[in-house]
């Protein structure tokens, strides 16, 4: 028994669990946002230079982990998140242009016919002749708003369902990982092992990586203050994004600085620390910005 406690000291066992908590944060901190673009047929709210920053540093932060050769939990949690961002970034970018595009042309459709005004369309007008199926399904919608409500939140129930499936999903393969490969690296989200005196190129070229992801993590929420201080608005935009970000951010730092205050212990973590800390200051300007422009 003795033994086992020295493996394992009251600090690494508060990392782990600190680690988790900030593991679970970011396995669900997109869905809210993708929910709320589904539910509004919409990506006005989002900034897209956010979202493809965060892919940009996803593959940084992935590259970096494989060429130090980071524990495969570590690998397959980076690989997760550059899916989940991919999909808000697509998403996005669909109810922006394809989505909004085939809605102005619908609207523009039932504006040469006159359905708006519940005028029978002309016979001899060629422009009914190619949009006259989109008129009647219009038509035909219009006057039974009831169901069309009830099935879009089937839908939207769907959708949530599906996504918290696949969050606990990956969940579950990460835990089942972990308590085999993590070792003492102090959390299933961490990072790089102490190095050694003398760094070989590739882990200078992977640690060079990792600064460059939290550089690019760091500056990624500053393009999305700006948009929204230039809309005056925060519509369409997830308050919880932010909220469960900052808690991810928060304990993820802690689960290292739980385990050593050492600075040669913190020195190779420095970058995924700044990377973690830093965002929060510029969250918490977002999150005054949810309330100031709230009207």
């Amino acid at each position: 028994m003795t033994s086992t406690a020295e493996q394992q000291p009251p600090s690494n066992a508060a990392s782990t669990i600190i680690g988790y908590i900030s593991l679970l944060s970011w396995m669900v901190v997109m869905f809210p946002q993708i929910y709320l673009n589904f539910r509004r047929k919409s990506g006005e709210g989002v900034s897209l230079v956010m979202t493809g920053a965060w892919i940009i540093g996803d593959l940084f932060n992935i590259a970096g982990a494989l060429m130090q050769g980071l524990v495969m939990s570590t690998i397959i949690v980076a690989s997760y998140f550059l899916l989940v961002d991919a999909t808000l970034f697509s998403q996005t970018i669909y109810y922006r242009a394809m989505y909004s595009a085939h809605t102005r042309v619908k609207d523009i459709g039932g504006d040469d016919t006159g359905v708006g005004d519940g005028d029978i369309p002309p016979a001899n007008d060629a422009s009914t002749a190619l949009i006259g199926h989109s008129g009647d399904s219009e038509l035909d919608t219009l006057p039974s708003p009831v169901p069309s409500q009830s099935s879009h939140l089937t839908n939207a129930l769907s959708f949530v369902l599906s996504m918290a499936s696949l969050g606990c999903l990956a969940a579950v393969v990460i835990s089942l990982i972990v308590p085999q490969s993590s070792g003492d690296n102090g959390g299933p989200h961490t990072t790089p092992p102490p190095p050694s005196d003398s760094l070989p190129l590739v882990q200078i070229i992977a640690q060079a990586m990792g600064t460059a992801s939290a550089i690019i993590y760091i500056m990624s929420y500053v393009p999305q203050a700006i948009q929204n201080y230039q809309r005056k608005s925060c519509e369409g935009l997830s308050m919880w994004l932010f909220l469960l970000s900052m808690l991810g951010n928060t304990t993820y730092a802690l689960a290292i600085l739980v385990v050593s205050l050492n600075p040669h212990y913190l020195a190779p973590y420095v970058p995924w620390l700044l990377g973690a800390l830093v965002p929060c200051v510029i969250q918490i300007v977002i999150l005054y910005q949810f309330q100031v422009y709230r009207h």
